[in-house]
């Protein structure tokens, strides 16, 4: 049983060795990052479907208890943001210009495409199964003295939540005769 942190984790590695390029917690991005990367934020990490979810009892760690284990399938959305700039990038000896908004739309497309089909089975293995993916969508920002050209899209997934309590049981009843 994996937490909720191991699954994102093994999902975003899945993504980033799929795209080829990094993908990172939004609020852990350096400055100094070279483009392309990908960042990403947590939305909600759990929305529940308003049921209650399923209850079963296992055995517990010591004689004479019992884990009550509840398990439920809630989602959780993230938000992925492609992100590059204009510049000039040396390939083969030559000089190619690199148009920064395109480079970050065909990221976020790859993403997507990551989400819609082709990581499928690395979403799967990480515990997630995709519920909704939307429109990527210009999300430029300034930065300094340019232009940070990035699109983003959100992703909405369903996963299995399991949530532990030991309780204790009853070993031995006696029952008393009414006289």
């Amino acid at each position: 049983m994996r937490s909720y942190i191991e699954k994102r984790n093994a999902l975003i590695l899945a993504l980033s060795k799929f795209v080829g390029c990094p993908v990172l917690m939004s609020s852990q991005v350096e400055p100094e990052m070279e483009p392309p990367f990908i960042v990403y934020s947590i939305t909600s990490d759990y929305t529940p479907d308003n049921g209650l979810g399923n209850y079963s009892l296992e055995d517990g760690s010591t004689e004479g208890t019992a884990v009550e284990v509840r398990e439920e399938q809630p989602t959780t959305t993230m938000s992925f943001t492609a992100c590059s700039i204009n510049r000039i990038e040396e390939r083969d000896g030559e000089q190619v210009p690199i148009l920064g908004a395109d480079e970050a739309l065909e990221l976020a497309t790859l993403a997507q495409g990551f989400f819609l089909h082709g990581g499928r089975y690395a979403t799967q293995k990480a515990g997630f199964v995709v519920v909704d993916v939307t429109n990527a969508t210009s999300r430029d920002a300034l930065e300094l003295d340019e232009m940070g050209r990035r699109f983003g899209f959100d992703v909405r997934l369903r996963y299995t939540r399991t949530d532990l309590a030991e309780v204790d049981t009853v070993s031995n009843v006696t029952t008393k005769q009414k006289e």
